[in-house]
């Protein structure tokens, strides 16, 4: 029998907290028939074993070498035989009854072709989790250190709705837990590992794509998850951090994808033109020792990572 949610996780060598995951899910989804996919990343199988033996209900696909976001939960979704496809960030804990909603609010909202949660840190403060559509704008206030009476300049990009109790169509959901629709993703495919070959950015691709194609996205608090954060991809202790330094190469290819490559352009100036900005706003933070030495040279080394990844040449599609 077909089951109402196909869900994917990615093993990143984070066994503990995929284990707690899965728990989770078995623990809290009792109205709907699921099945899960656990994508080991090349982990070398540390805890693999003994997840086997604890959940022989899931299904394991193994990598020969290191894959990113898209191209690990891409195998699952060719594959998904669910009326829909859940794909799940491993550090994630359902809280009761999270994915039995989304698959409900699904149900009830046939224009809907994605939709997310409400996510929460783990001492239950709310998370950033809906957002608008990156535009220059956007991205000239989030690379630039701007001062403390400006902070919230910061949300520019951020869904109000995020903030309410009751569901809405947003621009798109954070990727750590996104639901889709099956005939939705057949219609706008999988997701885009060109763009995004390690991570980054590719949910704002899918959900743009989704909109395009006619189909809704949006944000159902009703169904809430603990979202940890970070930790497949922690940040360096010291030097440039290169999940970042992707992060926006990645926003450059988003742009040049979908707006032209006179934006995509235009975003490669800001990164540059901010960079003597960023530099005084973080030299006056570190002379008045508000910055430690460590986390001032990690800055330094990372914008200037991204000046140099914005000179270097467009990158190209497979459509173009």
């Amino acid at each position: 029998m077909r089951p109402d949610l196909t869900i994917s996780l990615i093993n990143h060598s984070n066994p503990d907290l995929l284990r707690d995951c899965l728990r989770s899910l078995y623990a809290t989804t009792m109205d709907i028939s699921f099945e899960v996919f656990v994508v080991d990343n090349a982990t070398g199988g540390r805890g693999v074993g003994e997840m086997r033996a604890e959940f022989p209900q899931v299904r394991w696909l193994f990598n020969s070498e290191r894959l990113g976001f898209s191209a690990n939960h891409n195998q699952v979704l060719s594959q998904a035989q669910g009326r829909y496809a859940c794909i799940l960030n491993d550090d994630m804990l359902a809280q009761e009854g999270a994915l039995d909603t989304l698959v409900r609010f699904m149900d009830a909202h046939p224009a809907v072709g994605m939709a997310g949660a409400r996510l929460l840190d783990p001492d239950g403060s709310p998370q950033n989790c809906a957002f608008r559509f990156l535009t220059p704008l956007s991205e000239l206030i989030g690379i630039c250190f701007l001062p403390a009476t400006c902070d919230g300049w910061k949300r520019l990009g951020v869904d109000a709705a995020q903030e309410a109790d009751c569901p809405a169509r947003v621009d798109w959901v954070l990727g750590a837990c996104i639901v889709v629709r099956d005939r939705a993703l057949q219609e706008i495919g999988l997701l885009d590992s060109d763009l995004s070959p390690i991570a980054n950015t590719e949910e704002v691709d899918w959900c743009l794509r989704a909109w395009k194609a006619g189909w809704e996205v949006a944000y159902c608090p009703a169904a809430t998850l603990i979202h940890y954060g970070g930790q497949s991809m922690p940040p360096p202790a010291s030097g440039a951090d290169r999940m970042r330094v992707e992060m926006l190469r990645t926003r450059i290819a988003y742009f040049r994808k979908h707006h032209g490559r006179a934006q995509a352009l235009l975003v490669r100036a800001i990164y540059l033109a901010t960079l003597p900005w960023n530099l005084f706003m973080l030299t006056q933070s570190r002379l008045r020792l508000r910055l430690p030495a460590a986390q001032y040279r990690s800055h330094l080394a990372t914008l200037t990572q991204v000046a140099l990844m914005s000179l270097r040449p467009a990158i190209r599609y497979r459509h173009e």
